[in-house]
């Protein structure tokens, strides 16, 4: 990966606390990576707030700090990825067609950055993927395919065509320089809060989870937290490799299916230690009321699991101070007003 962008210097005083960090032991994806990718984005994306939650901090007695990525270009995470390997392919020299597949979030965030650099892309997309989601696909050089029964299906397909060679498949979250796009959320929160104590963070494919903790280097604890409905992670793990799941029903519909095979994310998250636990959906549920009710901050369920572990307990053992990253707000109108009616 290229240097640090000219012109927007990425500097993270924490790296230089306590001794040289430590890069990962997966060199698939390292802490120089993720540097790396922090000065390639920074001109593309917003670096996002990180607030303290008075509200939760009270309601829980504890010191609850919450990453703003629900204001992202995009309203998602996912905006870092994607710019992130898309400028990278075009650093590679060119700018082929591309294919993916997604849920919502990172098919925006990719057909965004697909406009900006004039990229030819397709995205495959679960029919029932939220309609909030699927209009902020649309624009000049995109075809969207949105038949697909299930974001497994969606995958499938993708893959397949980037197998006859007709286009360059990005993975929403198992590709190497999506995983250290994602990561560049940690190097800004521990630049901005260098006491934080563990960084809690919404799993599905675990692209994010995995970046995050190359990022903090060991420095910090890592905590993933998915859908209990949609255990993939923390199945994997139990049986020490990617299984098949049978996905349910769940808010948090971002973070819905199964783990690719031989996903880079699993080798990554298993070979640092990452605990992943599970949150059922009436917290997850609870999760976005009570962003709206404590912060007056709106979430997707996708993007408010990790508030959702801080109410249904999951948390109680780790430290302060928690920094609960907030990953997306791309939610139906008529489906929030509903939870927050509840």
């Amino acid at each position: 990966m290229a240097s640090p962008v000219a012109g927007h210097p990425t500097t993270y005083p924490f790296l230089a606390k306590g001794g040289t960090a430590r890069t990962s032991i997966c060199m698939s994806v390292s802490l120089a990576h993720v540097l790396a990718a922090a000065g390639r984005i920074a001109p593309h994306i917003r670096r996002t707030p990180l607030i303290r939650a008075e509200g939760l901090s009270r309601l829980t007695n504890r010191d609850v700090w919450l990453k703003l990525e629900i204001l992202q270009q995009t309203r998602s995470f996912k905006r870092r990825g994607a710019c992130n390997a898309l400028l990278t392919l075009v650093e590679q020299g060119g700018t082929p067609a591309v294919v993916t597949a997604s849920a919502g979030n990172h098919g925006a965030a990719m057909a965004s950055v697909a406009r900006e650099l004039g990229i030819a892309l397709t995205i495959y997309v679960p029919a029932s993927a939220p309609r909030s989601k699927i209009e902020r696909l649309h624009g000049p050089g995109i075809t969207i395919v949105a038949d697909c029964a299930d974001y497994d299906e969606a995958e499938r397909r993708a893959i397949a065509v980037a197998r006859t060679g007709a286009a360059v498949y990005v993975s929403p979250y198992n590709h190497p320089d999506v995983i250290a796009g994602a990561g560049t959320i940690a190097l800004e929160v521990l630049d901005d809060l260098p006491s934080a104590g563990t960084l809690v963070v919404p799993t599905g494919g675990g692209g994010l989870l995995a970046g995050v903790a190359v990022a903090v280097a060991g420095r910090v604890a890592v905590l993933g937290v998915e859908p209990m409905v949609n255990p993939a992670f923390t199945e994997a793990l139990a049986h020490g490799q990617v299984t098949t799941i049978a996905p349910g029903p769940s808010l948090a519909d971002g973070l819905l299916g199964n783990l690719e095979a031989g996903s880079l994310t699993f080798d990554l998250v298993r070979t640092l230690g990452v605990p992943v636990r599970t949150v059922a959906e009436a917290h997850v549920v609870e999760g976005v009321r009570a962003l709206f009710s404590c912060e007056r901050l709106v979430s997707e369920g996708a993007g408010a699991i990790a508030v959702a572990a801080l109410l249904g307990g999951q948390l109680d053992d780790v430290p302060d101070p928690l920094v609960l990253l907030l990953t997306g707000a791309n939610i139906d109108t008529a489906t929030f007003v509903d939870v927050v009616r509840q």
